[in-house]
């Protein structure tokens, strides 16, 4: 009786079980009474394939092309799903947490859905397909393998009784569906949508890691590693940085965190300091403080995640990263650090007495997918969709943040309609999950009020005089104008942020009209292969161009420096992530001015962006300002976050949280109730599509290689090929508006600008043309 090929089906069984009380154990969590959760964790890992046991199953596995049935006839989830719960209701469990295990188990090969529909879909057609499961199952082998497992004891091996508990269980499904509507208009906790999301985790991650790894390699996932305390101590010590004031001012701000007290009864923190003063090192010295404190009082290890909103960001703290570890003389070992997001290597090392451990690509893409690490740098995107989702992929991780201490940098860039969800699931996770958060930003919202700040902010904004804002707003220009206007410093560096692609492109243009050289200029948007984006980056820091044109994706975390920042009008928050690119090592008086730029149809190119509300309200707080100091940058922006509190609409972080507290994971949107699955971090800009741009030799290669591997006929291999090339090949790829008037050719689904075409859509300049030229053949 097998689970997988040649694999029997009680080895599969001891070893999710195994794996799950593991993972179960390393965790202190509150969710349920003493005992309650590992005895359900345990019988959920037992049951989840049981349903495999049937003969057509056992004759699917061991001779796939020959099995001839119905799909449905072989599958196994809704019967392990069904059994499950009746043996909890013979074990005394009540309707919550019996259904509860239905749930995980009937999903753990899918994303959740509405507990409710899910309770209606079980009819007479389903019924009947179970029963004659049922009957197809050899019960002697399987009462043999169970007692294997220490529950063959139990005389519940028999047709009789499964064919009892199946009539049992659907003839209760009325009254379980009437349980559950009474129950969704009463709870107003969100500790049931944590138990379903820790238990389903749970399984997912040890039945994905069975099969994939144990399975197939020698691979032991007990023990922890050790990060030292004092790691981040260790780096500096071995740095020389020169003695300027701003460097004065980074390691007072770091000597206060340093000594910033650790009371474990407080789970959030904030680490608000201005753009330059040195958050990435200082928020991960406090965590790894507080890891350490955590560990000697409560005998429990935490995982630190550091969450960033953008790629170029991750690496840059990646880079750094592997800087700190090297310090301690610490070799690349991913159990220690990982770096996790869409576009990420699947590569894991690690190290075990002085040996090499290199997996294999399976095995890889499971442990770093599964955040099988000590400190994993990901993106908000990995994080956000892990809590706030109904995806087996996303929440296969979800475990590992319990006890974590979640460092979240950058974090106004979380929505504002999602900050009463998030702050509300943070409180219980912080309660239920013992996690701790750390939010660290120039610009901190301050939707934790009970946040412990680790350094005086007020002191370290009042020392900056780096930069003085302009905000000349009180007419609007079209771009032509607005390049006509400006007076250039030839000493000068200048940065332009723009809200659109098409309109940095226009400016672009305007200044090679004004007789600006195109030799001192460049241009900078996501219309530009990220190759190339990052070597235009790295030229511009190098002091290559003297003038910048770019959209919002150089504003936040960017380490990048200006004498003069324009920056098109938005919302108060961007305005001061602009000005941090601005004079950022305080070496020189450096200005942000501050325009209001329109189409030719005087539309205020904002508009198109950002909401009236943000705008509105920084409108409000600049109007009649000539000049801004960077002393003056705190109380402006605290006074900003306060009206935004005060103006937004909770609206949909309210839908959100009923659907969460009804465990309403997938569905229709109601006037009172919204899915998770329509949780999106990220709002959509309309469809896009991805093209590849052939831009030099590599590329060319690189595509060639793609190709190559497309025409490999097993799909595993062609994933496994794929990943070996992904980073190299998504350094040539952009995403353009599906929509777009000038439409590349689709090759092998992609769009795709070969080299022979490359003049007809793309400028060497300002990258992808949305537009044709018009050309004549």
């Amino acid at each position: 009786m097998y689970s997988h090929p040649h694999y029997f089906l009680s080895d599969h069984l001891r070893g999710v079980e195994q794996l799950s009380s593991l993972f179960l154990s390393e965790k202190s969590v509150r969710l349920a009474e003493s005992g309650q959760l590992g005895e359900v964790n345990r019988w959920i890992a037992l049951f989840h394939d049981i349903g495999k046991s049937h003969a057509f199953f056992q004759q699917y596995i061991q001779s796939p092309d020959s099995f001839q049935g119905p799909p449905a006839l072989k599958s196994h989830a809704l019967l392990s799903a069904v059994l499950v719960a009746v043996f909890l209701q013979e074990k005394g469990m009540d309707e919550f947490w019996r259904l509860l295990a239905f749930l995980v188990v009937k999903r753990h090969h899918g994303n959740l859905d509405d507990w409710l529909e899910e309770l209606k879909r079980m009819g007479d057609e389903a019924k009947t397909l179970l029963k004659r499961q049922a009957e197809a199952t050899d019960f002697s082998a399987l009462s043999k393998q169970m007692a294997c497992l220490g529950v063959g004891q139990e005389a519940i091996w028999t047709k009789e009784v499964w064919l009892a508990w199946i009539e049992r269980f659907f003839a209760e499904a009325r009254s379980l569906r009437r349980w559950i509507m009474k129950w969704n208009r009463s709870n107003d906790s969100l500790v049931p949508y944590l138990q379903l999301l820790f238990l389903f985790s749970l399984l997912i991650d040890a039945d994905k890691s069975e099969v994939g790894i144990l399975q197939k390699q020698s691979w032991s996932f007990s023990g922890r590693k050790d990060i030292p305390a004092d790691l981040i101590l260790r780096y500096k010590q071995q740095q020389s940085w020169p003695k300027t004031k701003l460097n004065e001012w980074r390691e007072r701000a770091f000597q206060e965190v340093d000594q910033a007290p650790i009371d474990l009864r407080h789970h959030v923190y904030s680490l608000n300091l201005p753009t330059g003063m040195g958050k990435t090192l200082a928020g991960l010295h406090f965590a790894l403080r507080l890891r350490h404190e955590i560990e000697r009082r409560q005998q429990v290890t935490p995982r630190i995640i550091y969450s960033l909103p953008f790629l170029s960001i991750i690496d840059q703290t990646a880079s750094v990263l592997k800087d700190v570890f090297a310090a301690s003389g610490m070799q690349e070992d991913h159990q220690l650090w990982l770096a996790h997001h869409h576009l990420a290597d699947m590569r894991y090392v690690t190290r075990q007495d002085e040996e090499r451990y290199d997996a294999d690509y399976e095995a890889a893409k499971l442990l770093v997918e599964g955040w099988h690490s000590e400190l994993i740098v990901t993106t908000f995107v990995q994080l956000f969709e892990t809590i706030f989702s109904h995806r087996n992929a996303s929440l296969r991780k979800f475990h590992r943040l319990a006890n974590s201490i979640i460092l979240i940098d950058e974090v106004q860039a979380v929505p504002h309609r999602y900050w009463l969800a998030v702050r509300r699931l943070f409180a219980a996770m912080a309660e239920e999950l013992g996690c701790y958060f750390i939010f660290s930003s120039a610009t901190d919202p301050k939707w934790f009020p009970e946040a412990v700040s680790l350094v005086n902010e007020s002191a370290y904004f009042q020392l900056l005089s780096r930069v003085t804002l302009h905000p000349d707003i009180d007419e609007p220009l079209e771009i032509e104008e607005f390049a006509r206007q400006i007076e250039w410093d030839g000493e000068k560096t200048y940065l332009f942020i723009l809200n659109t692609i098409e309109s940095a492109k226009a400016l672009y243009r305007a200044f090679l009209d004004e007789g600006i050289d195109e030799g001192d200029m460049t241009f900078l948007s996501t219309h530009i292969p990220p190759k190339e984006r990052l070597r235009r980056i790295m030229a511009a820091k190098n002091g290559e161009y003297r003038i910048v044109v770019s959209t919002q994706l150089i504003e936040a975390g960017v380490d990048i420096d200006f004498d003069v920042v324009y920056r098109d009008f938005a919302p108060l928050d961007s305005i001061q992530q602009a000005a941090g690119r601005c004079n950022r090592h305080g070496q020189r008086g450096g200005k942000v001015h501050i325009v209001r730029l329109t189409d030719n149809k005087k539309r205020l190119y904002a508009s198109y962006i950002y909401d009236a509300i943000r705008l509105d309200i920084t409108q409000a707080l600049l109007k009649g300002k000539a000049k801004i100091e960077e002393s003056e940058f705190l109380q402006l922006i605290t006074a900003y976050f306060e009206t935004l509190a005060a103006r937004m609409s909770n609206n949909e972080s309210e839908r959100l949280l009923k659907g969460m507290m009804t465990l309403y994971f997938d569905g229709e949107e109601t006037v009172d109730r919204l899915p998770v699955s329509h949780f999106h971090l990220i709002e959509g800009e309309g469809e896009k599509l991805n093209v590849f741009i052939e831009l030099d030799e590599e590329a060319s290669e690189v595509f060639r290689e793609y190709e190559t591997i497309l025409r490999i006929s097993d799909r595993w291999e062609r994933r496994k090929r794929f990943s070996d090339i992904k980073t190299r090949f998504f350094q040539y790829v952009i995403a353009i508006p599906a929509r777009v008037d000038h439409q590349p050719p689709i090759v092998h689904g992609i769009g795709y600008v070969g080299h022979d075409s490359l003049s007809d859509f793309y400028d060497e300049a300002l990258g992808y043309r949305t537009k044709s030229e018009g050309l004549i053949w």
